[in-house]
């Protein structure tokens, strides 16, 4: 159904698609296809998702964004109207769909709208045929404002994951009169190259050096996640099963078996559809994720407030976005008390808002204190789990480099891990 602005409402598709789920199609058209993917089906496994795990009302729409057939973007949207707006942005080779256990603890504070970039998750996907990472910023930055104008969104909260979180702080830079206050969680992007990398390179071991190198073989040559999952036709959802199973069951809240056989299939759906945003990688960061452009040399310019949340053992590293506070603090005073700070949560990886989310709800409530209104940002944090010894504003004394042995976490819970220095970890499959 295309409503009268433009936007395709699922509302009642998706009651139906709850009751025939992608399992119900029949044997011929299960076993008589390479790849097990349609968006009919991506659909139906994001609206079961969304109703086994979460309470809360969303409703589901494709809003268009260019003349295009592709050209859409899809959303969900719900919450409390009259609140401030939140946009949750996810990271690379995610949906919105892994922002499940976000719902219901921000609808009541906030209007809310999870989305999936364009070209990835269930938006459109359309040929990619950007060139360079100022045409590839834009191919996502450009339909997000022309999203936020369709929707008839004011100025807003933009919390970013991942890379999601790179174009997020690039789309504040290039906008900030449509930016209330932006929220990097474990951002891409963030580090520049550091000057001894081709030393401490060549300093690894033979086999770790060969394995990289072919890493940034593939790298360079555009080969994504996807690609491999689209490739192994019939044996990929066995593949994104097993991803899954093991990823998200590392620590902090694992999922219950329930809500994992549900989400290996919407994951599954949204890595095997046709490849378009997945190609922006290679334009935007370099092997071993450094950044074109990182945001250390390019945030000094921002003019909102922003709040970087990390989980303690995140590959992003998070002393990275430590020391940048600290100069962003150094060249003027914070606008809010959430500005320029670095939350981090323990016992929790990249995926900390998956990991850990009573802590990390918690943590975006106290970032939108300003937004909110003081008060109902600290009842809102009230009534919420309390776990101080597991959160904690970062201070430069408790990270610090220790040449060759990663980052000193002051003792407690989970180091980050990792190659001393390095800005990620190069064989990571998200950002």
């Amino acid at each position: 159904m295309v409503a009268d602005d433009g936007t395709q409402s699922r509302q009642e598709a998706g009651a139906a698609a709850s009751n025939a789920l992608p399992s119900d199609a029949p044997w011929w058209v299960r076993w008589t296809r390479w790849r097990q993917q349609s968006v009919t089906e991506g659909e139906a496994w994001e609206t079961e998702l969304l109703k086994r795990c979460c309470k809360t009302p969303m409703v589901a729409s494709n809003v268009r964004v260019g003349p295009g057939k592709h050209d859409y973007i899809h959303t969900v949207s719900g919450g409390t109207p009259g609140q401030p707006p939140l946009v949750m942005a996810p990271g690379y080779a995610a949906g919105l769909g892994f922002y499940w256990r976000q719902f219901d603890a921000l609808a009541p504070h906030f209007s809310l709208h999870a989305i999936d970039w364009l070209g990835t998750g269930l938006s459109g996907r359309p040929a990619f045929s950007a060139r360079g990472r100022e045409q590839t910023e834009a191919f996502f930055l450009e339909s997000l404002r022309a999203w936020k104008s369709k929707m008839g969104v004011g100025k807003m909260v933009l919390m970013g994951h991942s890379l999601g979180g790179y174009l997020s702080a690039c789309y504040a830079l290039k906008y900030p009169e449509d930016v209330e206050h932006l929220i990097l969680v474990c951002p891409a992007g963030v580090p520049q190259v550091p000057d001894d990398w081709q030393t401490r390179f060549q300093t690894m071991p033979t086999s770790r050096r060969m394995l990289f190198k072919t890493l940034m073989w593939t790298w360079d040559q555009g080969l994504t996640p996807g690609a491999v999952v689209r490739t192994l036709g019939p044996f990929g959802p066995g593949l994104c099963k097993g991803y899954v199973n093991s990823r998200f069951n590392r620590g902090g809240d694992g999922l219950t078996a329930d809500e994992a056989a549900v989400f290996h299939r919407y994951f599954y759906q949204i890595t095997a559809a046709p490849g378009s945003g997945e190609y922006a990688l290679r334009h935007l960061l370099a092997p071993g994720a450094w950044a074109h452009a990182p945001l250390e040399r390019r945030l000094h310019e921002l003019s909102v407030p922003v709040t970087f949340v990390y989980g303690e053992g995140d590959w992003m590293r998070p002393e990275h976005a430590v020391n940048l506070c600290k100069r962003l603090r150094e060249d003027g005073a914070p606008l809010c008390t959430s500005d320029k700070r670095v939350e981090i949560i323990d016992d929790a990886g990249h995926f900390v808002f998956l990991e850990q989310p009573a802590l990390f709800n918690r943590s975006v409530i106290d970032a939108c204190e300003t937004v909110l209104g003081r008060a109902a940002a600290r009842a809102a944090a009230h009534a919420m789990p309390r776990a101080a010894e597991q959160t904690h504003t970062a201070e430069m004394s408790r990270w610090a480099y220790r040449q060759g042995s990663g980052v000193d976490s002051g003792g407690g819970g989970k180091g980050a891990g990792g190659d001393a220095g390095a800005g990620s970890e190069p064989a990571a499959s998200h950002t």
